[in-house]
């Protein structure tokens, strides 16, 4: 130990420091071959989860749509709704605006508004 010069002690650091940079570089070299073999994958999963939120939007907007006509038909004919149900209406409804609905039931609404049914 005593025989250890300043030469070697650097050597010795000079390795440890050019191991740590390789297996950094090792790290980053792999985790973007990764990210390469996986890139496509990922495209098509996002791709798939893309078509199924359309989906989605498209269904919730089509059951809004016919509760919503469905609603406003039996109001229409007469039919008493009481506090709950018209509560739900008007939840459904500025649901379906947001969806970006049709204008006809927008009319429908003003109509029956009108008329003081709803």
């Amino acid at each position: 130990m005593e025989n250890i010069t300043i030469g070697q002690a650097a050597a010795a650091l000079a390795l440890l420091v050019a191991i740590i940079a390789g297996i950094k570089s090792l790290g980053k070299t792999m985790k973007d071959w990764l990210n390469a073999a996986l890139k496509d994958q990922f495209k098509d999963f996002e791709k798939k989860q893309d078509e199924i939120l359309k989906r989605l939007d498209s269904v919730d907007l089509e059951n809004c749509k016919n509760f919503l006509v469905t609603f406003l038909a039996e109001v229409g004919r007469g039919e008493c709704k009481d506090e709950t149900e018209l509560q739900r209406f008007w939840e459904e409804y500025e649901h379906y605006q947001k969806l970006g609905g049709n204008s006809y039931i927008r009319n429908k609404v003003d109509e029956l508004k009108g008329k003081k049914y709803l």
